[in-house]
């Protein structure tokens, strides 16, 4: 049975990149673009916005540093270029860094994240069209995503980024560069294999070095290419190997293509409001609801305790008292005070000069956890319910089923625009300007390089 599963992973895994390498880019419905374009808007906008957290700011010195090659961007304002691999390596660590990056919600997968960093590099590097950096993004996406589908995970005890970032930007440098069939299957399972642990006990306890994941992935995704190229290559079976014989997931060889052509993934991603782990938006969003009816009945000093009610996913992150960035942003305590506390869930929710603030810290204290009742059908699959109790015996409730963001409560492109404004503009003030035709799909800015649109925005 293993061997027929394996044969099967391996069929359908050569089936799925044999078919993104022919698809089109009229073979792409205008939809699918127009939202790939908004992607890739959102993530530059996050990967922008870090720019200024200290440690980013020291490797990005570094690496400008030390540039002996000067092919493409690293975008924190300015126009430094390092080599491509070097500046997709400093763009994706920035990139997850504030935890606003767009992700997939049928599956743990930021497969924008994974793709995006090695295309810039790789599309300003080579000036290639804006038009063929979106068809690479699309297909990128959709082979990330549907490896991520493909198997039941044994145990979520890794973040996805360790997972499928090297394949995914192996996909996407692939793609890109208009590799054949051979050798862009060849660098895609290379990638397969060079898969980090990425432990989630990290995120809770707030180790910065998850943040280099994607950078670590972006690294090797490129290399993969590179390598095989030069005719180092794996196996067909590395999809197997890694995903079920190593990791232990059972294979669903059938998700590896079922509906090409006709079901794309980047629809059903979602756009993040709040600056924390997307298993938190539900509360988040729920308490900032609930908060001008608490302001009203009272001050914050008279909340006794907060019952929150939630899905698997949330429960365990409960580090009342995280001591990085990072570990805020995976804290449930920590979002649902500073929501209370801040009437917000946006980056300055998460700042650093929150950790030490007594009273979201006095806060985070009153938070506790429970099990949501109800086992729900996605969309609604990751709920949550809030119980504020006042020290006079009230009780105020709010709940939340689903997030915004997602397909099912999609955001108005208003949002990609305030958030590139606050995030990105301060650093690149014609950035919006420029981009605009892009995301609307004009055909002048899909032809136009986008070494001469980096330029354009950076200049």
């Amino acid at each position: 049975m293993s061997e027929d599963a394996k044969a099967a992973v391996a069929g359908q895994a050569r089936k799925l990149i044999d078919w993104a390498v022919g698809c089109t880019l009229e073979d792409i419905p205008r939809p699918v673009l127009a939202r790939a374009a908004n992607v890739l808007t959102d993530d530059l906008a996050a990967m922008i916005g870090a720019r200024n957290e200290p440690e980013v700011m020291a490797f990005h010195s570094r690496t400008i540093e030390r540039a002996r090659h000067h092919e493409a961007t690293v975008l924190r304002g300015g126009t430094a270029r390092v080599g491509r691999i070097d500046a997709a390596v400093a763009n994706a660590m920035a990139a997850d860094w504030l935890e606003l990056d767009e992700g997939y919600r049928p599956t743990p997968c930021h497969a924008g994240l994974y793709v995006i960093p090695a295309l810039l590099a790789t599309a300003e590097a080579e000036n290639r069209r804006s038009e063929e950096l979106l068809r690479a993004l699309v297909l990128g996406y959709e082979i990330a995503t549907r490896i991520a589908r493909g198997w039941r995970q044994r145990a979520l005890n890794m973040q996805s980024h360790g997972r499928y970032c090297a394949l995914a930007s192996a996909a996407a440098t692939a793609l890109l560069q208009r590799l054949d069939p051979h050798t862009a299957f060849h660098a895609i399972s290379s990638a397969a294999t060079l898969v980090n642990p990425s432990p989630r006990t990290h995120l809770v306890a707030g180790a910065l070095v998850r943040n280099v994941w994607p950078a670590q992935g972006a690294w090797s995704g490129m290399m993969a290419v590179e390598w095989a190229t030069c005719g180092i290559t794996g196996s067909p079976d590395a999809f197997f190997d890694v995903y079920s014989d190593v990791l232990g997931g059972t294979a669903q060889p059938q998700a590896l293509t079922e509906g090409l052509g006709t079901s794309w993934a980047l629809l059903e991603g979602y756009t993040k409001l709040y600056a924390c782990c997307q298993h938190l938006h539900a509360s988040v969003e729920a308490l900032l609801e609930l908060r001008p009816a608490l302001l009203g009945a009272g001050s914050l000093d008279s909340i006794e305790s907060v019952e929150i009610a939630t899905h698997a996913l949330a429960r365990p992150l409960m580090n009342a008292r995280p001591g990085t960035t990072l570990g805020a942003k995976f804290s449930l305590p920590h979002a649902v005070a500073s929501a209370l506390v801040m009437g917000s869930g946006g980056a300055e929710a998460f700042a650093y000069d929150t950790l030490a603030r007594p009273d979201i810290g006095s806060l985070r204290e009153r938070v506790t956890v429970r099990a949501y009742e109800a086992d729900l059908p996605p969309p609604n699959d990751r709920p949550a319910r809030a119980e504020v109790k006042l020290r006079d015996g009230r009780v105020l409730t709010a709940e939340c089923l689903s997030a915004r963001g997602g397909a099912d409560r999609p955001l108005p492109p208003e949002t990609v625009d305030d958030k590139l404004a606050q995030l990105a503009v301060p650093a690149y003030p014609s950035i919006a300007r420029v981009l605009a035709p892009l995301r609307v799909l004009d055909q002048a800015a899909l032809q136009r390089g986008w070494r001469d649109t980096v330029d354009a925005f950076a200049n």
